[in-house]
């Protein structure tokens, strides 16, 4: 499991391993699904 930092404006910065797992390439893009129990579900835009 990843951890990631907040920055002060509220922004966070995937790390190279999950954007390789996720297909994610620099300019795409990244969707953010809301579950319950406080849990986000992370997904590539296709």
């Amino acid at each position: 499991m990843a951890s990631l930092a907040v920055t002060v404006k509220g922004q966070v910065t995937l790390k190279r391993d999950l954007l390789q797992h996720l297909g994610i390439k620099p300019g795409e893009r990244v969707e953010f699904e809301k579950l319950p129990g406080g849990e986000l579900k992370v997904r590539a835009v296709r």
